[in-house]
This record gives C-alpha cells, structure tokens and sequence, in this order.
C-alpha cells in the first residue's frame, strides 16, 4: 500500500536531510509531496527530483492556501521541519505554516464530508520544551538557553499549540532534540525520556524517516531524537556556548542583528583585503 507523505521545509538543514533519505527507501511504496517556496532551490539540491515518479513538487508561499491544499489532498502523513535557528524578533515561520496547514486541512475535511481520515503531523519541536528532558538540564542552562532563542521558541510553541488545539483535523507527533549541529552522524536513537546534549542533522533525518515509516510510532505524542555521540561536550561545548551568548545578545541588546551584520561585512573586507597582500 502506498504511503502518502508531504513535506514542508523541505530546502532548510534538516527538512533536506529527511528527503534524501525517503529517497534512499527503495523497498516502500511512497508518494512524496513536497511544498517549496523555491522549486529552483529545492532541483538545485535534487537534480533528480524531476524524473522521480515518486515526487511531486508544490510551489507557493506558506499563505497559498490552494496550493496547500492540493499538497496536503491525501497525505497521510505531514512533515514539517520549518523554523528559524537564529533568536531573530518577530519570527512567526512555524506559526504562519500552521495556520496555512490547518486551513487546507479543514477544506479538504469539509470537502471529504463523512469519509475524513486524519493525517499525523510530525512537527519539529525542541527538548526544550519536554519537561522531563528539560529536567536533566542544570537550572540556570535551561534558563539560558530558553532566553536565547525566546523568539523562534514563541513562534514554535505558537505553532504547535495551532495544530494541539485541533485535534480532529490532525494527530501531532512532536519531534524534540536538544541542540542541531553540522557534523558527521553517529547514528540516531530515539526515546521518549532522555536526549543527548547534540544531534546532527543527519541523524535528526534518520529519526523523522524512522518516525514517519515505523507505525509503532503513530500513537506517541512526543519524542526526542539524538546522535549516539551527541554528548560529546568537548566537540559541541564551544560552539553551542556561542550561539547562546549571541542569543541572550540578540534578547537583551536592542539593535543586535544589525550590529552584527555591520561586523560580520567589516570582518570579510579585512578578510578580502588580506587575502590580497
């Protein structure tokens, strides 16, 4: 029987990482949807994408509610891996996406009349917001961290709240790792008690895979996913302390952003410069 899943962020760091391996799954009969704003960007990542009979590509800004609708007709499953990694103000990506999602789920419910049959939602959440994963966090960690990025958070706890509060359009499965770092993969474990200071965006991939093709995983509500060295402070410790302190800057200092670009251009002249010498 196919298996009819819909990806939203499918461009960004992990959305890309959970395509390439759908793609690898040769042995299931999937229908892959993917909703895109930049069909260039996504066939630049996939030149394949195109002669995949497996693939269909759906174009349009989050607000398209058409569009979405025509992605989501059938999906029987929806990944959604949309989010800002910055602690950017106003940030509303995860919340917009819900929104345009629960409309179009509503059509398409109203439209199938008595026959609807729900989709599970796996939505990219945070171990932030798990409260026995935050639990292992010393007190003064977790407060800093939930500071640094208070801005994407709020957009993601404003967009799983969306799709919580309607629960006869979808079942939710929030998917919770700590910290996403650019490294090789470990190999992923998934639990629904612990998760390991880091995950690559490899084995958060690997995760959404297991969790969108393993049915053992339809009635859970929340679990975390880890890199089986993602515990390895002396790899990750300096680079995760960074974008702490340059989110609680982002938070306390009024003008951060544009600080910082004005920085970073100074930086790459110099840098441009010396290369030249």
């Amino acid at each position: 029987m196919t298996t009819s899943i819909a990806i939203l962020g499918a461009t960004g760091k992990t959305g890309r990482e959970v395509l390439q391996r759908l793609l690898k799954k040769q042995d299931l009969d999937l229908d892959i949807r993917l909703y895109v704003r930049s069909p260039a960007k996504l066939l630049a990542l996939f030149p394949t994408l195109h002669s995949d009979p497996r693939v269909s590509i759906f174009a349009g800004p989050l607000g398209a509610i058409d569009n979405m609708r025509k992605c989501l007709d059938g999906a029987q499953k929806i990944i959604i891996t949309l989010g800002e990694n910055d602690n950017l103000p106003g940030v509303s990506v995860i919340e917009d996406g819900a929104k345009s999602v629960l409309a179009a789920l509503t059509e398409l419910q109203q439209a199938s009349q008595k026959q609807w049959h729900r989709p599970r939602v796996i939505l990219l959440s945070s171990g932030t917001w798990n409260p026995i994963i935050a639990a292992t966090r010393p007190a003064l960690i977790h407060w800093a961290i939930k500071t640094a990025f208070c801005h994407p958070y709020a957009d993601l706890l404003r967009g799983s709240a969306a799709f919580l509060n309607a629960p006869s359009l979808a079942s939710v499965l929030l998917v919770q790792p700590n910290a996403l770092v650019e490294d090789e993969p470990s190999g992923h474990e998934l639990s629904v008690e612990y998760a390991t200071l880091a995950v690559t965006y490899g084995d958060l991939g690997a995760g959404f895979v297991e969790l969108v093709t393993d049915e053992r995983y339809d009635v859970l509500p929340a679990v975390a996913v880890s890199s089986k060295k993602g515990d390895d402070g002396l790899k990750y410790g300096h680079t995760l302390g960074y974008r702490i302190i340059r989110g609680l800057c982002a938070t306390y200092i009024p003008g951060f952003w544009s600080m910082n670009k004005f920085v970073n251009a100074v930086v790459l002249v110099f840098i441009g410069k010396s290369k030249t010498l």
